[in-house]
């Protein structure tokens, strides 16, 4: 009885050490957790990093480029039309354009938009060409976002793969016990059986745990353009940073940073654009032909012509009045899309910091309050199981309460930087960034 005693403290010792780390007093952090966040931080600013070679980055930047070479393109003339006439060939001489003709004239034409036409259309397209460098600048913010939700699923899969490992250990104790109590007629061969049966259903799910730690990190070399069985380190414990922040403070920021508005504010301009060129359409363009005739017999001679085209026509005028009508029923399109987007980022910054909040609190109840009561439980009934006071499935129970108190915890932890990242991306600046935005507001 006394060696049963002593293997049970021995448990609970261990239970102890087991979770001191992450769980000791309410008022204190362990110093550990906190110097694992550069640790941590370091490890997922590399991964972001190599965000930016993501393939659909390399064609968004490419489509700005065409966008820009079309802009340069858009301020140069068409190209001249140059010609040469045979005239009045004899039909005798055919194929021969040359045998026997009366003259030859040689031709130049060029056409000449109205003055401001081609800087205006030059503009569409610079609008553009910004425009779709702000949509560049999104798809990367969202990218780094599925970077660091997918990082941060990686770390809670390596918490439950952190608590699989330590319930086994546990539970091969568990067994220990159990044997030593049937050892000496206390015990059932029953307890033994289910602390086995337990071991098993650990071990099915360490597998599923690696499996799905595997294709996690699959998917984020898939995301930085690596290859998928790089090797991502295992993340270590953290206590997450616990900054509070003032909503108003956040949306004035969002409105001013978030590459979204940036870039429908950008589209209104191209269609701002767009409409002024509409207008420049009833404005006419002009030609300028100038030939030189080359006479056979007698004296050369040189004609102008001047041209000029004329939308007004009756039978022309539609076609420019419908794209002016088109170009201001976008125009309207588009700022109601730009209103309807700050309404939508308005709400997602105050969906991610309500999120924050609630999983602040979740983890401050879970590590105040949650898993000590389930640790303390524990604890007490090994006491009890140890003296065959207690019956093993009400410790196998307890036990469980413990671990589901650890991952509660955990996933409260995740949720905090989750959302903290979800807010990065609501805002459209890092944290550090809104902490120096918000303190230069207060001077």
């Amino acid at each position: 009885m006394h060696a049963i005693r002593k293997n049970s403290f021995v448990i609970i010792l261990a239970l102890g050490y087991t979770f001191s780390n992450a769980f000791g007093q309410s008022d204190s952090v362990s110093n550990a957790l906190i110097s694992n966040r550069s640790i941590v931080y370091e490890s997922l600013g590399r991964l972001v990093r190599e965000a930016k070679n993501n393939p659909r980055l390399k064609a968004a930047d490419a489509k700005a480029k065409a966008s820009f070479a079309f802009e340069k393109a858009q301020k140069s003339l068409d190209p001249p039309l140059v010609g040469v006439e045979f005239y009045q060939a004899p039909v005798s001489s055919f194929p021969n354009p040359v045998n026997g003709q009366m003259e030859y004239d040689y031709s130049i034409q060029q056409m000449f938009p109205f003055p401001g036409k081609l800087g205006t259309m030059a503009k569409t397209e610079q609008k553009r060409t910004e425009m779709l460098l702000s949509e560049k600048q999104t798809l990367e913010q969202d990218i780094i976002r599925t970077v660091k939700n997918g990082y941060f699923e990686l770390y809670l899969l390596d918490r439950r793969i952190e608590i699989n490992r330590e319930t086994k250990n546990l539970f091969r104790n568990f067994v220990g016990i159990a044997k030593k109590q049937y050892e000496v007629g206390i015990g059932k061969q029953s307890d033994i059986l289910r602390g086995q049966t337990e071991l098993s259903s650990l071990d099915k799910d360490s597998i599923v745990l690696v499996q799905q730690r595997t294709s996690m990190q699959g998917m984020l070399n898939a995301l930085c353009n690596r290859p998928l069985a790089t090797e991502i380190e295992f993340i270590p414990e953290i206590y997450p940073l616990l900054p509070q922040y003032d909503l108003n403070a956040l949306l004035a920021l969002a409105m001013e940073n978030r590459q979204e508005l940036r870039s429908m504010q950008l589209g209104i301009q191209m269609k701002q654009a767009e409409r002024a060129a509409a207008g420049k359409d009833y404005l006419p363009d002009f030609m300028v032909r100038g030939m030189y005739k080359q006479m056979t017999e007698g004296n050369d001679y040189w004609s102008l012509m001047l041209g000029v085209t004329v939308p007004v026509a009756p039978w022309s005028l539609n076609k420019y009045s419908s794209g002016a009508k088109r170009s201001d029923a976008e125009i309207q399109i588009a700022q109601s899309d730009f209103d309807n987007m700050k309404n939508m980022i308005a709400q997602d910054v105050n969906d991610a910091l309500l999120k924050m909040e609630s999983s602040t609190e979740r983890l401050k109840l879970s590590r105040e309050t949650a898993v000590p009561q389930a640790r303390q439980s524990l604890e007490s009934a090994m006491a009890a199981y140890g003296t065959g006071k207690q019956d093993f499935l009400m410790v196998i129970d307890i036990q469980r309460m413990l671990v589901m108190a650890k991952l509660d915890y955990h996933m409260a932890v995740m949720g905090i930087l989750d959302s903290q990242s979800q807010l990065e991306r609501s805002v459209g600046l890092s944290l550090n960034e809104i902490d120096r935005s918000i303190e230069r507001g207060k001077q």
